[in-house]
Formats: C-alpha cells, structure tokens, sequence
C-alpha cells in the first residue's frame, strides 16, 4: 500500500515539475516577443515577466527537490537528479525559449 502511495506522489510532482518547466519556457517566448516588438504594451509586460520567471524558477527547484526527497526514499543513489536537471532546464530556459520564438517567426509559424 505504502509503494502505491509513493509512485502516485512522483507522477503527481513529476507532473507539477513538467508543468512549471513549460510555463517557465512559456514566459521566455512572451519575453522574447516583448524584446522583439519593443511596443509600449509589451514594455508593461517586461516588467512583470522577469519577476514572475523567478518565482516560477523557484517553485520549480522547490518541486525538484521535494522529488528528489521522495526518490531518495527508495533509492539513495539517486540523490538531487532532479536539483540539478531542474538548474541546468531552468536556467537555461531564457536562452532556449529565445531561440524557439526566433525560429517559429523565421518558419512563420507565428506572426509579429
């Protein structure tokens, strides 16, 4: 009973972390998108965008870690992968979802 309790707890907070991650990469697109247009509405919203990015960030490394908590109760080798995946992922998550929002545009695949 208790090992059907846990696999539930991971796909939960798996499913929270895949979440955040994209909501994460979905700000820096919108971010992107405020750069490129540079119009005064978008200049409102890049304001509130980079502060929002962090809390998500830090939500996600929170997450990450309560993951990594979990998993640790059945194996202690798998000590803080998701710690260190949710650094690298987030991190570089300005600079992948920027380079996406270019590529869709150069593709036409969305429209200034």
């Amino acid at each position: 009973m208790a090992g059907i309790d846990l696999d539930e707890t991971k796909i939960l907070l798996r499913q929270v972390w895949a979440f955040m991650l994209m909501a994460l990469y979905g700000i820096g697109i919108f971010q992107e998108r405020a750069v490129v247009l540079q119009a005064e509405a978008a200049q409102a919203a890049e304001s509130i965008l980079p502060d929002v990015a962090k809390v998500i960030f830090l939500g996600l490394l929170f997450i990450s870690f309560l993951i990594d908590i979990v998993e640790m109760r059945e194996d202690k080798d798998k000590a803080y992968q998701f710690l260190f995946l949710s650094l690298i992922a987030g991190g570089l998550s300005a600079t992948i979802s920027a380079l996406q929002y270019h590529v869709l545009l150069a593709a036409g695949a969305i429209g200034q």
